[in-house]
């Protein structure tokens, strides 16, 4: 319980930067609702419909797949951001000159591994699509991979790690952290659910929207700060 307390305290004390370093979120949200893409909007989140994807012709593919892109990228760049944040804290280095840092180097490397585990998410759906079992399959598959893979962004710009090497981190630490991640989960289901149910009342399509905003500057950052706790825990200082 800790880390969630440390999460709290530093969301309240430093919500300013969250704040800033968290707007990218939105804007990466917005980007493939707004677009000629088959997406739609559920529990805050925007998803891909795959069932939708054989009817585009090529220029759609091809704008679909750029737009996707730029949103992963700004996504990535917003967790190595919170994570520096964090990081500055307790390290005492500017934010400004490791944000301009860490721009061509953990954001790179983050928004490669998310835009693999979306080819890879992209891929089962392709491949279960006539699968009587699809709805329980792909979300176990889903749920596996995310939670090997869930230290990575931490292990990479808190400790500097390369991707191989933070993917083989993450995976020996998930393990042990099992009851954290679970937490983590519960917490991040009952936030962006509750939200949901709140602007779920409000004219369309403004509950959307707002669902979407307020995911993306509170919810969505506050995780990742919870998450970057969790995997900090491995320093007894850090407690």
């Amino acid at each position: 319980m800790k880390a969630l307390q440390h999460a709290v305290k530093f969301f309240q004390e430093r919500y300013k930067f969250v704040l800033l370093f968290s707007l990218p979120f939105f804007v990466a949200l917005l980007i493939p609702v707004l677009v000629s893409a088959p997406t739609y909007v559920a529990l805050g989140g925007v998803y891909l419909r795959t069932g939708s994807i054989p009817e585009l012709d090529l220029f759609q593919v091809i704008f679909t797949i750029l737009a996707y892109l730029v949103s992963m990228y700004l996504i990535a760049d917003s967790i190595v951001n919170l994570n520096l944040l964090i990081k500055s804290q307790k390290t005492m280095t500017k934010v400004g000159r490791e944000v301009v840092k860490a721009m061509g180097t953990y954001g790179v490397t983050i928004f490669l591994l998310y835009t693999f585990m979306a080819l890879i998410v992209l891929v089962l759906q392709l491949l279960t699509f006539d699968f009587s079992l699809r709805s329980i399959v792909l979300p176990i598959l889903t749920l596996i991979m995310g939670f090997e893979l869930f230290f990575v962004p931490p292990a990479v710009v808190i400790d500097g790690m390369k991707l191989w090497h933070a993917v083989k981190a993450s995976v020996a630490m998930s393990v042990k952290k099992a009851p954290d991640i679970l937490l983590w989960c519960l917490i991040g289901l009952f936030g962006i659910t509750i939200s949901e149910a709140i602007f779920l009342f409000l004219p369309h399509p403004f509950g959307v929207y707002l669902t979407l905003l307020f995911n993306s500057v509170v919810m969505m950052p506050f995780l990742l700060i919870y998450q970057t706790f969790i995997y900090m825990k491995k320093y007894p200082l850090a407690n």
